[in-house]
């Protein structure tokens, strides 16, 4: 059984929305945190800038094995007086809850898909009104 790229965004997506105050930004990715009206507490995207073949395994599926990359953004709002340390922390662990729920399992979309961390940017806005958060994995899927 294959994986359509829009079945993946839409997978990572679902788990981000269980994490309490999350909501997907209705923006493109390349464009999230561009324009300050993007942007909204806890507002996140979820994009795919890539893919490529990947190393051929033993499998029983019919397709083509690839490896996709998965950007996902998130802002978290930075308040005037507490920015730093408070703020900034709390933008932290976040990102790491972020993280491990996308690590979580997706049996249920399809069996045997691996996703791996690959790294994270952070980056405070011009306005200092927001960190942005980019966090980078990878997916091995069949198409």
């Amino acid at each position: 059984m294959s994986l359509g790229y829009h079945e993946i965004q839409e997978a990572i997506a679902t788990q981000i929305l269980q994490i309490s105050g999350f909501r997907q930004a209705l923006t493109l990715p390349d464009y999230f945190g561009r324009m300050q009206n993007t942007l909204a507490h806890k507002g996140f995207v979820v994009g795919l800038p890539n893919t490529q073949s990947a190393p051929e395994r033993q499998r029983r599926s019919v397709g083509v094995y690839v490896q996709s990359s998965i950007e996902v953004k998130f802002a978290y709002r930075l308040r005037p007086l507490d920015a730093y340390p408070i703020d900034y922390n709390n933008a932290l662990l976040t990102e790491r809850t972020v993280t491990d729920q996308i690590l979580q399992s997706y049996a249920t979309i399809k069996a045997g898909i691996q996703i791996r961390f690959e790294g994270s940017t952070r980056a405070a806005t011009d306005s200092n009104e927001y960190m942005i958060h980019t966090l980078n994995f990878i997916i091995f899927h069949t198409i």
